[in-house]
Formats: C-alpha cells, structure tokens, sequence
C-alpha cells in the first residue's frame, strides 16, 4: 500500500470504529443501557454492575484485610465473578464474590456454606476417603461496595473443567469428530463421580447441577506455589478492556474501570493438572434431602442437555435427578459430545412419550398424536438409540481442529468395543427412565459392571 493511500485508510479505519460505537450508542439508548457492550463473549454483562449486582473488582485488589491479593480472572457470569488471587501462606487459591441481592440471606440458608459444611462434617464423622475429591470451602466473609454487601468464597485453586478439557470454552454443538477422553481415562473419571455422588446422597444432600462444567481436574500441588512470574507465564497475564459509557461518565463508584477477560482454562497443559484424578463443585443448587427449601428452583443452564423430566415440568429435583444428570455426564465423558446436544435439535424433541407428553403445550411442532416425530426440511429423521449413539462413535467426523492433551484422548475414529457399548447402553437405558422412581440408586449404579470393564 502507497504512502498516499495509508492516511485515507487509517481515516476509513477509524471512521468505521465511530460509527460502530455510534450504532452500540444508539442501541443502548434505546434500551436503557449504562454501559456500551464488550466485543468479548467471554466477560461478564456489564450492565450487571449495579446497586444490588456484581462487586467492581480490580486486578491488585484485597479482601478480608488484605489477606487474600488478586492477580487474575478464572471466571464470570450473572451471579458472581471468580478470581485467582493468593492467601496469606502464599497459596493459590480460588475467590468467588456474589452479586449483592443473592447475599443476603443467613449462611445457613446459603447453599454453597450450607451444604460444604454438612459434607465436610459428614466425611470427617465418617473417615469418607473422598474430601479431596469433593470441592469444600475454606473460608467465606463478606465485602461491602459500592453496590451492597457481597458474599466470597474461598476454595483451593482447581484445574480446568470436563466441558473446556473436551470442548474449549465454545462446547456445546459439537457433535462427530469431537476430542474425548481415552477409554481408561473416561472409566477413572466417571467412577469417582459416581462414587462422591454417592457420598453426597449417603450424606444427605443433593447436588442439584451435575454438568460437565462442575467437575474440574486437581491441579498437581506445585501450581498452588506458583510465584507471580510462574502465574503470567503459564496463565498468561489479565487481558484488559476500557468499561465505556454511553454518555462517556465514569463507569465507578458502580462499575470497575476496566474488565478483565479470564483465563481461558481449555488451553491449559496437561502438565498443570490431573486427568485421572476430579473435584465435584458448585453447590449453588444443592440441598437436604430430607429438608428441600421452599422456594427452590432447579437449575436452567442448558436446560434440555442434563435436566431431568421431573425438573423441568415439575420443578421438582432429588436423587434421581442426579442420576439423570450423571447419565448425561457420563455419556459426555465417554462420548465426547453432550447425549442430547444434537440427538434430539431440541428439548421438545426429548419430550416425547414421557408421562408430561400432555404438558408438552408444542409438541405439534415436533411430533404427531402417536409420538412419532415430524420430518423437518431436508432433514433425515432415522430413528436413534442410545445404542445407536454409541456404535457411531468413532464412525463419522473430522479431525479434531486442535490437538489439546493428546496423550489423555483416544485416537481419531477409534470405535467402542461391541462387549463395552452393550454394558453401557444397558447403564444408561436404566438411569435414563422418565419416571424417577424406576431410576437406580447411586449405589445401583457404581455396582454396575460397566464400571469394571476392561
């Protein structure tokens, strides 16, 4: 490009950033917005920073009298934001901060203190050998801003989730040819979720919210020690971005001046973590069994991929909605991709012949009044079984389009033994039955044989 031309560029350059603020200008205006949109969609809504939202927080910033520093983002959404920062002994350690209006309640009617407490109690009055592979807290206080009082949670820094392992942070809708764990892997994996589920349930409480996203890999001890070089070196260091007005006013006292992107946990090496070794967390849906509370609401997340019918329509959740959601996450560990992410296009494709078929207020659109499905344009619609599913694993598919951990993944188009897909198909046929009560026990199903299969 000429000298002559280079200006002119620049101007049409900086001319179409103006009119694209211009548009977000004009958009949040009509909508009421405070705040220009972030071009990530890996960061927090910005518009969540308000009298009775997020905590503003900042990178340097201490809690709870300085003891604990942050120094990055491990995560973000609606209801609170994650930090790495480092505890008094010069740990590693994970700090999650709640929005304002979902603080205020006693700790003893907050689920994540609640519930880690009576599990912690549980495996100590027991011996339970599974407090290492349970995610408990080690400690939480609250923090006053700008926008209210605010609960932290402080827990030992994990390792990356199932879902980013197998699927990087944009997971779900990708179906053949997905990464998945090697057969041995995927059996470890899934026999200590089993079994701390089972230690949940022995103990009285329901998790709630078992996904792929609430299993994360330990980390190996010496990643706890790491000093802040090792942590910019590894982790990357905190991506940054100007929090914008739409009058251009200051976005404090309510909102931080700069937001900043998390670490992207799926690009982790494998010589971070353990893949062999799973902490079970969030315990925002979990509750007693024997004492549900009464305004209870299962979790929404991805609705369709690991809620079971009960909850959906019912909006009833207990142990057997745990043993729906593990079908799903065991499915997903071993297939790779989510058992309902595309089997079905959408959730009222999985409703159908289940004893809610007359709540299903559009299965018109998907079904005719014999439950069979309706073709939709230029689709194939053969019929699928979880047997099905399994024989064409390994079948169809591109390569994966990055290598990740290849040493903990199974070789591209490598099929599932016929001995395994029956014993599995046999496992979830059982822990996938519409009506709970026909559902296994926790027990029932770590003593299927499909968990010690060679």
């Amino acid at each position: 490009m000429s000298a002559l031309l280079w200006p002119r560029s620049n101007t049409i350059l900086g001319s179409y950033h103006l009119a694209l603020r211009r548009l977000y200008t004009a958009n949040c205006l009509s909508s009421s917005h405070r705040f220009i949109p972030s071009h990530r969609d890996d960061i927090e809504d910005v518009e969540d920073y308000h009298p009775g939202g997020l905590h503003p927080i900042s990178l340097g910033d201490t809690f709870s009298q300085k003891r604990y520093k942050v120094l990055h983002k491990l995560g973000c959404g609606g209801s609170s934001t994650t930090w790495l920062a480092r505890n008094p002994n010069g740990q590693l350690i994970s700090l999650k901060v709640m929005r304002a209006d979902m603080s205020s309640k006693p700790f003893d009617k907050i689920p994540e203190i609640d519930v880690s407490g009576k599990l912690s109690d549980y495996i100590r009055r027991t011996s339970a050998p599974a407090r290492a592979n349970i995610q408990v807290l080690d400690d939480h206080f609250t923090v006053s801003g700008p926008n209210g009082t605010h609960l932290c949670l402080v827990t030992p820094l994990a390792g990356p989730s199932i879902v980013s392992v197998l699927h990087g942070r944009i997971c779900y809708g990708r179906i053949e040819g997905s990464v998945r764990f090697r057969k041995d892997i995927a059996r470890k994996t899934s026999n200590q979720i089993a079994r701390r589920l089972a230690l949940m349930h022995s103990a009285g409480v329901v998790h709630g919210d078992l996904t792929s996203s609430n299993i994360l890999f330990k980390i190996k001890p010496h990643v706890a020690m790491w000093r802040d070089e090792e942590v910019a070196l590894h982790f990357g260091k905190p991506k940054a971005e100007k929090v914008l007005t739409v009058d251009e006013s200051s976005p404090a006292p309510h909102a931080p001046l700069r937001l900043v992107a998390p670490i992207d946990d799926s690009a982790l090496p494998l010589s971070i973590f353990q893949p062999d070794d799973i902490l079970i967390t969030d315990f925002g849906q979990s509750f007693s069994i024997t004492h549900p509370p009464a305004d209870y609401t299962p979790a929404t997340v991805m609705h369709y991929l690991s809620e079971s019918p009960e909850a959906y329509f019912d909006g009833r959740v207990g142990p057997a909605s745990d043993i729906w959601s593990l079908a799903c996450l065991l499915f997903e560990i071993r297939a790779g991709y989510p058992l309902f992410g595309d089997f079905f296009g959408s959730s009222g494709a999985v409703l159908a012949n289940m004893p809610w078929w007359s709540a299903f207020e559009s299965r018109h659109l998907f079904f005719d009044e014999e439950g069979r499905r309706k073709p939709r344009l230029g689709e194939d619609i053969g019929e699928t079984s979880i047997k099905g599913k399994l024989e064409l694993i390994g079948v169809n598919g591109s390569p994966p389009p990055r290598a990740g951990n290849g040493p903990i993944m199974e070789p591209f188009r490598k099929k599932m033994d016929a001995q395994e897909i029956y014993l599995f198909t046999d496992l979830l046929e059982k822990m996938l039955r519409f009506n709970g009560e026909e559902r296994p026990t926790i027990d029932e199903v770590i003593s299927h044989p499909w968990f010690a299969f060679d």
